[in-house]
């Protein structure tokens, strides 16, 4: 038997299907555009991470290595005053200050495995692939061979293993830089 709705109920089933039409239709081009990487903690639904940050800033502000960034308003409203890191200009100590700074629990607390974004080795400016004996990357990785590894004399990203910091990237000696840290994705 077909129950006939009033007016009121139409209307708010037809609101609540396409609210959530467009959240899907929204929420998988945000995914499918991101190629930034989110401070520690922000978890993998950037969706629900737009949603919960208020953009006051607090994370940056108490980032001990400036690592944090703001973006600003040329990226768009939906971007506007999030925050993001670049871990080949500046590494990510997981120091878990902008957790503990969030007053939205926008970032959260993160477990051992968290993972930021994956070194890559960039060969073409690596000087271990050039021949010259180098492993500043490999010694600068906080997990040690566990992530970077020399094999054949040149370095290789256990992928896995590797939470993005960019401790790697600063150490490199190259002013192009032979070992870049690249998002996840998704």
């Amino acid at each position: 038997m077909i129950e006939k709705m009033n007016r009121r109920q139409y209307l708010k089933e037809n609101f609540r299907s396409s609210f959530q039409f467009l959240g899907a239709v929204i929420g998988a081009t945000i995914e499918q555009e991101r190629n930034f990487i989110r401070p520690p903690g922000a978890g993998g639904n950037e969706l629900l991470f737009l949603a919960t940050c208020n953009r006051c800033g607090a994370c940056a502000d108490v980032c001990p290595t400036k690592t944090i960034g703001l973006f600003s308003v040329d990226y768009g409203a939906k971007l506007a005053g999030t925050p993001f890191i670049n871990p080949n200009e500046s590494p990510c100590t997981f120091c878990n200050q902008c957790i503990s700074h969030c007053p939205t629990g926008a970032l959260e607390k993160i477990g051992p495995k968290e993972k930021l974004g994956v070194a890559e080795i960039f060969e073409f400016n690596c000087l271990a692939h050039k021949g010259t004996m180098c492993d500043y990357c490999i010694r600068a990785c906080p997990f040690g061979r566990n992530a970077l590894s020399l094999v054949d004399g040149k370095p290789k990203v256990t992928e896995e293993n590797c939470n993005g910091c960019g401790l790697c990237v600063a150490a490199c000696i190259q002013t192009y830089k032979g070992i870049y840290v690249k998002a996840l994705e998704t």
